[in-house]
C-alpha cells in the first residue's frame, strides 16, 4: 500500500518541526499523495507554550499559506485546512469559531497535554519515559470526551499512552478498554501514526513501547473502530519516504488491521459539523 494522503502534518510554526506548508505539499505532490490535510499544532488564545505550538498571532499567517499554497496547486492535489488539538472545555466554543467563521475543514484531537477553567497548562503525558497513573486517566478522560465532543475527524495516536511504557500493564490494558470501548459507542475514528514509527525507531535504545503499539491496535483490530493513517510529518524527508512507508504496511500487517476510507470519513465528518 502507497501512502497517499496525510490529514496529519506540522509546520515551522510550532517550533518543533520544519517547513511550511508549501515545501511539504510539493513534495507529497512529487511522491504521487492525492491529498494532503495540514493541522499544524493549535494556537490557542490566552495560552504561551514556544515549544509546543505556534502563539495565537501566527493564525491569519498559517491560513493565508495555506490558502497560497491551494491557490498554487488546486490542480494537483487536494488540501484540507485543519488544527491538531487537545480537548478541553474551556476552548470548546473556540474549536466552533474555527470551523464555523474562520473556514477551517477540520480538527483532528492530538492529546498531548490539558488545561483547566483558567486555561492553565496540565500535563498529562510525559517524554521523559516515565508516567503517572493519574496523568494517563486524565489523558483518556479527555480523549473520550473529544470523541463525544463529535468535534473531531479523527483520534491522533489514541496509544500514545503507550508512549513511555516498558509493558503493558492492567492499568494500562484497562485505559485502553476504556478508550476502545468510547469509540466504539461513538462511532470514533483512531489514526495510526506514522512519524510515531520514526519515534520508535530513534528512540529503541530507551527500551520502551512507544507508539503506535501492537498491542492496542491488535485489539482494534477486532472490533468495528473505523482506522486510518497520519503522516504526522515534523521534517520534509518523512513525505515520501519509503522507509516509513515499508514500516507502517509491516505494522498494518502484524496487527491485522484493516484502513477505512478517509474520503468517506472525512464525508461524514462535514455532515456531522454542520450547523
Amino acid at each position: 500500500m502507497k501512502i497517499d494522503y496525510t490529514f496529519h502534518s506540522h509546520t515551522f510554526r510550532c517550533n518543533h518541526a520544519e517547513g511550511d506548508i508549501e515545501d511539504y505539499v510539493s513534495l507529497a505532490i512529487k511522491n504521487g499523495m492525492k491529498i494532503y490535510g495540514v493541522s499544524d499544532h493549535v494556537f490557542l488564545p490566552g495560552v504561551s507554550e514556544p515549544k509546543t505550538r505556534g502563539e495565537y498571532s501566527c493564525l491569519e499567517g498559517y491560513i493565508n499559506a495555506f490558502k497560497e499554497a491551494k491557490k498554487k496547486h488546486l490542480n494537483e492535489i487536494e488540501m484540507y485546512l485543519g488544527f491538531e488539538c487537545e480537548y478541553a472545555s474551556v476552548f470548546e466554543d473556540y474549536y466552533k469559531s474555527l470551523l464555523y467563521e474562520k473556514g477551517f475543514d477540520y480538527l483532528i484531537c492530538g492529546q498531548h497535554n490539558g488545561f483547566d477553567e483558567n486555561k492553565n497548562y496540565i500535563h498529562l503525558v510525559k517524554n521523559h519515559f516515565r508516567d503517572e497513573i493519574e496523568d494517563l486517566e486524565e489523558y483518556v478522560k479527555e480523549v473520550n470526551n473529544a470523541i463525544r465532543s463529535g468535534l473531531f475527524l479523527y483520534i491522533a495516536h489514541p496509544d500514545l499512552l503507550f508512549i513511555s511504557a516498558k509493558e503493558v500493564t492492567p492499568e494500562l490494558e484497562r485505559l485502553s478498554d476504556e478508550l476502545i470501548e468510547c469509540a466504539i459507542k461513538n462511532n470514533a475514528v483512531f489514526e495510526i501514526n506514522i512519524h510515531g514509527l520514526y519515534r520508535q525507531e530513534k528512540n529503541a535504545p530507551y527500551g520502551n513501547i512507544g507508539y503506535p503499539a501492537s498491542y492496542f491496535w491488535k485489539k482494534v483490530a477486532k472490533t468495528n473502530i473505523r482506522v486510518v493513517y497520519g503522516g504526522d510529518y515534523h521534517f520534509l524527508w518523512e513525505v515520501g519516504d519509503k522507509h516509513l512507508e515499508e514500516k507502517l504496511n509491516k505494522f498494518i500487517k502484524e496487527c491485522n488491521i484493516k484502513l477505512s476510507d478517509i474520503k468517506e470519513i472525512y464525508k461524514e465528518y462535514r455532515e456531522r459539523i454542520k450547523k
